[in-house]
């Protein structure tokens, strides 16, 4: 909820003055400044700050370099005027501290040359798949520094009209290699916001796009049954294990895999070295932007 239309700007901040404006914004939460500390102390002069009345979400960025492999920076973008700032920029340091305990980054996906026209579709929803599976590791860490539950995310998604989703599909039908994955999404969407912020208009909602995508595509019930599951069992909470975990569920969802990751390691220069995992060459698919998602909105 917005409450004031004025425009807030605040200038690009950096190192110790975005940290300090940070933890200025967490008053009151002493355990989540504690937090934004930590995060500091990792990332030093290449954490920076930029806080905007106009931005339509508070997202973070953690940006690297190819060719050669290095970290480059780490970034925080917040919406200001908003009555959740102090959750929005917990939220978005709970992310930047997965790579600090071991979590890898991805850096490229392989998209079958058959499927490159959707290159961009599947990049995106690869990223989207990793920004959940970072919010059910964070989302108790969250409640932990203070915060209610519920203030884990903005805003629920709004409904869809699926009956009229499924209806469009059955005149001007997408390749199944892209509409399945967009039906899992639609259906998870709906589930792990209800999950994550107690919303049962939103479970309605994932209930609703599950018994349309289902008429099409049959699988879609058992599919989004394994995935329920495979959240439950938490494996992929383990850093070493979240890279083979995270393709098992994109092989699930019939996204292409992930085909390199990068490790952050703390470095005496005060920035973080970035480590390639894989033994991959130039990676061999197409490299993803900036670790950069909008969780908070």
């Amino acid at each position: 909820m917005l409450l004031s239309n004025r425009p807030q700007i605040l200038q690009e901040l950096r190192g110790d003055r975005a940290h300090q404006e940070i933890s200025s914004k967490l008053s009151g939460y002493p355990a989540a400044q504690r937090l934004a500390q930590e995060v500091y102390d990792f990332y030093a002069e290449s954490l920076s700050l930029v806080a905007r009345s106009d931005f339509a979400a508070t997202t973070f960025a953690i940006n690297l370099q190819h060719a050669p492999m290095a970290f480059v920076s780490a970034e925080v973008k917040l919406q200001l005027g908003t009555d959740r700032v102090p959750e929005a920029l917990a939220h978005e340091l709970l992310h930047l501290r997965l790579p600090m305990l071991g979590f890898p980054l991805s850096e490229a996906m392989w998209v079958p040359l058959e499927l490159d026209c959707y290159a961009g579709d599947f990049l995106a929803m690869g990223q989207w798949v990793l920004n959940v599976v970072q919010h059910e590791i964070c989302f108790q860490n969250f409640i932990e520094l203070g915060f209610h539950k519920k203030h884990f995310l903005a805003k629920p998604i709004k409904r869809r009209d699926y009956r009229k989703r499924f209806i469009r599909n059955l005149r001007n039908a997408d390749s199944v290699e892209i509409d399945f994955p967009r039906w899992c999404i639609a259906y998870l969407s709906h589930f792990f916001t209800g999950r994550h912020c107690g919303d049962e208009d939103s479970m309605r909602y994932a209930q609703d796009a599950l018994e349309w995508g289902s008429r099409i595509h049959p699988a879609l019930k058992r599919t989004t049954a394994a995935i329920n599951s495979w959240f439950e069992k938490g494996a992929f909470k383990n850093p070493f294990e979240y890279p083979r975990h995270v393709n098992w569920l994109l092989e699930l969802m019939r996204i292409p895999l992930f085909s390199g990751w990068v490790n952050l390691k703390s470095s005496e220069e005060q920035i973080p070295l970035a480590v390639r995992i894989t033994n991959t060459g130039d990676c061999g698919g197409q490299f993803l932007p900036p670790f950069s998602l909008s969780p908070f909105c």
